[in-house]
């Protein structure tokens, strides 16, 4: 039966910018089972993954509108918005992991928030990380996390803490 080849997943409320300018409420599905550690994939994790596509449930427009799961084309995402906690329930306090604060403009569009740099210390700058391999970045913006595809970014500006 196919339900038996099913991954366990857990849902998390989400924002979804699309690329063409439309924005999606509803839920992305991340496995229930992390492979490097215990507890669910944190969004930022499961986003970092090779899979090009994912399944989106939207929430209803209204109470006679039907809950038809889509799936999206990371590379037409601009940005996915979770709740911090989603991100950061297993997530390991490394001791040197430096927070620097940014402004990431993807064309028009500008977010800020900081960056979390868990890198050698000879490469901590955030070019390196931007450089990094991983196609999304995470800008965490108090109790939201934003994770922006890299290739989406037109400029990051660092900004001063105040």
């Amino acid at each position: 039966m196919m339900s038996e080849l099913r991954i366990p997943t857990v849902a998390l409320a989400a924002e979804v910018l699309l690329a063409d300018g439309r924005t999606l409420v509803g839920r992305i599905f991340v496995p229930a089972a992390a492979s490097r550690h215990s507890g669910p994939t944190r969004p930022e994790e499961w986003m970092n993954d090779v899979v090009a596509f994912f399944p989106f449930l939207p929430d209803p427009a209204g109470p006679d509108q039907p809950r038809a799961s889509v799936v999206l084309n990371k590379h037409q995402v601009l940005v996915v918005s979770v709740q911090a906690s989603a991100d950061d329930a297993t997530a390991v306090s490394i001791p040197n992991r430096l927070e620097v604060r940014v402004i990431v403009e993807c064309g028009a569009r500008r977010l800020e928030g900081k960056v979390a740099i868990d890198m050698p210390q000879d490469h901590c700058r955030v070019l390196d990380y931007l450089n990094g391999p991983e196609p999304f970045l995470t800008l965490r913006d108090g109790a939201r996390h934003h994770l922006i595809p890299k290739e989406r970014i037109t400029r990051v500006i660092e900004t001063r803490e105040e």
